[in-house]
């Protein structure tokens, strides 16, 4: 018989099989010879393109879809003779364990490629503002999938996130269990890393493996406790590189790290409001003068002049000085750090001028020459005036507060030291018709269908430091909405912390509710 006269019907039968050409998406689509190296292919590193690959479902070759023998067939063929209940039974059982045993050797052969493309089909873009140059977000891409085929640290530090995410969405334990392997090996490849010094301050190797371990404790599971380490790590990396000569941030990458640890700082060192044992067990000692040089470079360089903050902005998103606000009242309301009447009146005089754009609606941010205003630019100014009203609420609780002052002492410096310190009192609730609970309300009402704003992280600490002042059950139940919605879009295990954090005071108060909790509390 020719080749020619061979039908679907007279094939030898035998189960559906993978495509042979399983090379990269992006090569495909540019109909150029993929090389099939994962997790980036030759010519994407070459060419400095996203290697993106196709799903597993993908890879059927469906031209065996109408095979009766086929587990993709849809419909029995017409004149087949209808089974015996006892037949059918043991083809159910037999297509069973087939496709079982052919799906474990699928994802065994393909498991890092399924969570790599999750990393960077879903997973990535959580991670960079939505407003932020291109460069931002493409050029770490690219740097991680180069990265990813020379260094251990980097490729198990990204399968680590990327399976923790997974693992949330799908509420799957061995998916947890690989996260944490991938985790253990990425700490093994980075022996590889410091063994090579030359590579410390010049090469990006260590620092996206840094920056990608400290995320994976902030947003995944089970390595919570792990963060200081790894963050003072990557500070170390960024005082070698950027603070040994004239301070300056010249390239996209650097920018993105140095926002990032300091997002990261601003976290540690604010950790839980009410959960002490946590904020013990973290025990991440803040590093004033890296924090200030940090700032003071973020305020004077700019990647792209001429632009707005938000383009200027990966990680941060609002206004630098906002972040060292929030920080300090938050250290002086919990009697963590001293002051004198002095500093309260400059801080006053400081805030009075953010409240005054609140009042008064104005923007935060001033957009470029080129650049056009978008939905997502409101998110900006939406989280920059929840961290203003957060500010103005704590700070009219520490000038007038409602319990007894911590006990304070003059020191040799003229300030005041703290000799006995409630380092987790959170805020009390607030007159519910004041003009920052009408305010903040209004605002978290305003993206009560928005799930782009819900899936965009600008917003959850502020939203979570601002539900300890929300008094009515209502306004409690608005801000335990919008934080659930952002779990079920984001599945980031900060917002579980958040929530269930925020939880533990409102049931306090009479206003909680014992089955909102999270089922993540107890392994942070």
């Amino acid at each position: 018989m020719s080749t020619g006269a061979l039908t679907m019907n007279n094939l030898p039968h035998r189960p559906a099989k993978l495509r042979t050409k399983t090379g990269c998406l992006t090569c495909r689509n540019r109909r150029k010879k993929c090389d099939e190296k994962s997790p980036i292919c030759g010519r994407c590193s070459q060419s400095n393109r996203a290697c993106l690959w196709p799903t597993s479902a993908d890879l059927v070759d469906r031209r065996y879809a109408n095979h009766e023998r086929s587990r993709y067939a849809t419909s029995p063929k017409s004149g087949d003779q209808e089974s015996s209940p006892e037949d059918t039974a043991v083809e159910s059982s037999l297509v069973f364990r087939l496709s079982e045993s052919v799906a474990h050797g699928a994802m065994s052969h393909d498991l890092e490629g399924v969570v790599t493309r999750h990393f960077v089909n879903h997973y990535y873009d959580s991670l960079i503002l939505p407003n932020s140059h291109p460069a931002f977000s493409n050029g770490w891409m690219s740097e991680i999938q180069r990265l990813m085929g020379e260094w251990k640290s980097v490729r198990y530090s990204v399968l680590c996130n990327a399976a923790s995410n997974l693992h949330f969405i799908e509420s799957n334990s061995k998916m947890q269990e690989l996260a944490l392997t991938y985790y253990s090996k990425a700490l093994r490849g980075l022996s590889d890393v410091l063994a090579r010094a030359e590579l410390t301050a010049s090469c990006n190797t260590l620092l996206t493996s840094m920056m990608l371990l400290y995320l994976h404790g902030c947003i995944g599971r089970g390595t919570y406790f792990d963060i200081p380490r790894h963050l003072n790590a990557a500070m170390r990396v960024l005082a070698l590189r950027l603070f040994r000569q004239t301070p300056t941030i010249s390239t996209p990458f650097d920018r993105l790290a140095v926002e990032s640890v300091f997002y990261q700082i601003f976290l540690a060192s604010t950790g839980l409001w009410s959960d002490e044992e946590t904020n013990h067990r973290l025990d991440y000692n803040f590093d004033l003068d890296f924090w200030l040089r940090a700032e003071r470079l973020l305020d004077q360089s700019r990647v792209f002049p001429g632009q707005s903050n938000a383009m200027n902005s990966p990680v941060l998103g609002v206004p630098v000085s906002l972040f060292r606000l929030a920080l300090t009242l938050k250290q002086m309301y919990q009697g963590v750090v001293s002051y004198d009447q002095r500093t309260l009146a400059e801080l006053k005089n400081e805030i009075e001028v953010w409240e005054a754009l609140v009042l008064c609606d104005q923007e935060t941010d001033e957009l470029g020459p080129t650049e056009e205003r978008n939905r997502k630019h409101d998110f900006y100014k939406s989280a920059s005036y929840l961290f203003i009203l957060f500010l103005s609420l704590l700070l009219e609780q520490i000038i007038t507060p409602s319990v007894p002052p911590v006990v304070q002492e003059q020191n040799a410096h003229g300030l005041h030291s703290s000799v006995e310190a409630t380092h987790s009192r959170p805020p009390l609730p607030a007159h519910p018709e004041s003009w920052q609970i009408l305010k903040a309300t209004q605002i978290i009402q305003s993206y009560a269908h928005d799930d782009a704003w819900a899936s965009c992280f600008i917003g959850n600490w502020p939203l979570y430091s601002i539900g300890f002042f929300m008094a009515t059950p209502e306004h409690v139940q608005l801000t335990r909405n919008e934080l659930r919605r952002r779990w079920d879009l984001m599945r980031w295990n900060q917002v579980a912390r958040f929530r269930n954090d925020l939880e533990k005071t409102w049931t306090q108060r009479g206003v909680g509710d014992p089955g909102a909790e999270f089922p993540v509390k107890m392994e942070l």
